[in-house]
């Protein structure tokens, strides 16, 4: 479904969830990281399938949730896959990093 969203992680700690969830290149995609006292979360997006450079990750806090909005580029490849690197800082000094990885679609 175009509208939904794709459950990158759900594990007894961490949620996180991209939106929509298939990923259509060059549109505002919004990934949202839920999980209990978190101090941070810093990432970047990198090509799998093609070489597109590193995509930084600016995440802020919105109601209970870490969000990060970003655009993905356009490539030859309709069906690119992308690795996701998030390091997670929690409030009692914990550091969990995430390694994901989902493809984009053209629109």
């Amino acid at each position: 479904m175009p509208g939904s969203s794709l459950t990158l992680l759900n594990d007894s700690t961490i949620q996180l969830e991209l939106s929509p969830g298939h990923a259509p290149v060059e549109t505002p995609l919004l990934l949202q990281l839920t999980a209990a006292d978190v101090l941070s979360v810093s990432g970047e997006l990198t090509g799998v399938s093609m070489y597109m450079g590193k995509v930084p990750l600016r995440f802020s806090q919105h109601q209970g949730m870490w969000q990060a909005e970003f655009l993905l580029g356009a490539c030859s490849d309709p069906d690119m896959l992308w690795q996701l690197q998030l390091e997670v800082q929690f409030a009692d000094g914990q550091t969990r990093r995430l390694t994901e990885q989902f493809h984009t679609s053209w629109p």
